[in-house]
């Protein structure tokens, strides 16, 4: 795999996925596990804190690198609203997916607030 080093996939992330479900013809949001043990690498690319309704909030931008799967193809699939990662308990909303070269993996820009 030309575009990807192996050993930087180091950390263990859950991906799950959206699922629209209804009760009462009502519609709702889940989350399920697509899969879990997935390895990726992981970089903090910045984070910020600023205060909001009482509360600090913290974000931390973060881009993450998986090898390639037909499952995270940005080109078939809507990533950033049908996916999102979890990492030692704490969620990671993708707002942007793309392909490394020719399907050597795949890069996911994410977002994860916290409340303070």
């Amino acid at each position: 795999m030309a575009g990807l080093s192996v050993g930087a996939l180091d950390r263990e992330v859950t991906i799950e996925c959206l699922v629209a479900q209804g009760d009462a013809g009502y519609p709702t949001e889940k989350w399920d596990t697509l899969e879990h043990g997935v390895f990726m690498s992981k970089v903090d690319l910045r984070g910020s804190e600023k205060f909001l309704a009482g509360q600090i909030a913290a974000n931390v931008d973060t881009k993450w690198e998986l090898q390639w799967r037909d499952d995270m193809d940005p080109d078939c699939l809507d990533i950033p609203k049908t996916r999102r990662l979890v990492h030692k308990g704490r969620i990671f909303d993708i707002t942007a997916a793309m392909m490394i070269g020719r399907q050597d993996g795949v890069r996911l820009l994410t977002v994860a607030g916290s409340w303070l």
